[in-house]
């Protein structure tokens, strides 16, 4: 099968999986409070919910076709295509969930695409072989667990600087399907040097856990504020995440091509300057 169709599968599984996303939004924002109720009740209500249903089944679908993707077409050339989701998500927020978009909030996610379009432009082909060094991979796991549970002591404290709760709640997911991701390439690199114990017994149910948790904190974020932002937040840290982690603990690097080099670091920054101003821009009256 050629490149382009796998860059076409790529755009048609980032458009179904921010489908689905703004689908469980719509559903999530009406049911009972996750943290605010009891947890047999939540799980009834999110589980007897079709729209929210639906839109669980259009995320895992199209994250199946991401996968499908990467088999295809190189990972440099799948990668930019995500960015395509976020404006699937943004047009969507605004006819269908009638949010309200500033022009801040627009600029600010033209601005985290580009950098996501870029990061993807230079990732180029980089998969390394050797396996991960794992007393690195362990202190990374443990700085991002860290982060999350003091991201949310501190936002439900209300010392975080006045930042929403939908950005908080992003970030705090973000981190979480960050950590999936990490542990999503050891495995592969695992399974890809014959260690399936290893593979399959540590590194696949971390993966699992850590996206549970990071979909589950997501849908708070749904129940709490925009679905653009949280999910541009959550899609940029997740990114972010794996990236440093990746030279951390994965023997992944900034790319020998001073050209590319310098395109990623400019990615680096439009990221996390466009992730830093959604979380404060279009706060709710």
């Amino acid at each position: 099968m050629p490149v382009w169709a796998g860059l076409i599968i790529a755009i048609a599984a980032t458009a179904i999986m921010n489908f689905g996303l703004a689908l469980q939004k719509r559903g999530a924002i009406n049911l009972p409070k996750i943290g605010q109720a009891q947890g047999i009740a939540v799980a009834q209500a999110f589980f007897t919910n079709w729209v929210w249903l639906i839109g669980t089944a259009g995320l895992l679908s199209g994250w199946g076709l991401y996968l499908f993707s990467t088999k295809i077409a190189p990972i440099s050339l799948v990668q930019p295509t995500l960015g395509m989701g976020l404006v699937v998500l943004a047009l969507f927020s605004v006819f269908y969930l009638k949010e309200k978009i500033q022009l801040m909030e627009w600029l600010m996610l033209i601005g985290m695409i580009t950098g996501m379009i870029l990061l993807g432009l230079s990732a180029g082909e980089e998969a390394p072989k050797e396996l991960p060094n794992w007393t690195p991979l362990l202190i990374v796991t443990g700085v991002i667990l860290a982060l999350a549970l003091l991201a949310y002591i501190l936002g439900k404290q209300d010392k975080l600087g006045g930042i929403r709760p939908d950005a908080l709640l992003g970030i705090v997911s973000g981190l979480f399907v960050g950590l999936g991701a990490i542990y999503s390439r050891a495995m592969f690199l695992f399974l890809g040097q014959d260690q399936d114990g290893i593979g399959l017994g540590i590194c696949l149910p971390v993966m699992i856990l850590a996206n549970v948790i990071g979909v589950g904190v997501m849908q708070s974020g749904f129940q709490h504020g925009k679905a653009l932002v949280v999910v541009a937040l959550e899609a940029v840290l997740n990114k972010v995440v794996a990236i440093v982690a990746g030279v951390i603990a994965l023997n992944e690097a900034l790319p020998a091509d001073k050209g590319l080099a310098f395109m990623r670091i400019i990615a680096f920054a439009l990221i996390l300057i466009g992730s830093g101003g959604l979380s404060r821009f279009g706060k709710e009256k």
